[in-house]
């Protein structure tokens, strides 16, 4: 039986060595919409996945991988709620609706939030959008929906 501070103690200043971390996914979110930093080659190998460059450290062919946008890919109107028409959206709920729409850390994509105008309860959802007059490719918009019967 060795000594105490014999042969087999370690110093009493060493540091057990760790085993070496496994590299986790790095996660990014181009528009709201969870991706992960992979090679571009690895993006473009996934069907219906498109890379976008600028969220993701590291060498150029790094970048953001997400599902490629698609309008198809909007959930269903919302129970109870139908689209509210353009002529009936007030300044304050463009206000809102924009707000919403620059803040995709709070307002991830698909996720819904509600407040009333008045007396009519609004549901805004982050959605994918078409194309339109500002934006020449299907984008993140903020959609208005009214309660139905309202």
């Amino acid at each position: 039986m060795p000594a105490p501070g014999g042969a087999d103690a370690a110093p009493p200043d060493a540091t057990p060595v760790q085993p070496p971390a496994i590299d986790a996914a790095i996660t990014c979110d181009p528009y709201g919409a969870a991706g992960v930093c992979i090679t571009t080659a690895a993006c473009s190998a996934m069907s219906d996945h498109s890379s976008y460059a600028g969220y993701c450290p590291g060498a150029a062919d790094i970048q953001c991988c997400i599902q490629t946008p698609n309008v198809a890919d909007n959930p269903p109107t919302p129970a109870g709620y139908m689209l509210m028409q353009q002529a009936d959206v007030t300044a304050d709920m463009t206000t809102w609706a924009v707000m919403i729409l620059n803040d995709p850390t709070d307002y991830p994509m698909f996720s819904t939030t509600t407040r009333v105008f008045g007396t009519l309860t609004v549901l805004a959802r982050v959605e994918w959008h078409p194309p339109d007059f500002q934006n020449g490719a299907i984008h993140r918009g903020v959609t208005l929906y009214q309660p139905i019967g309202s």
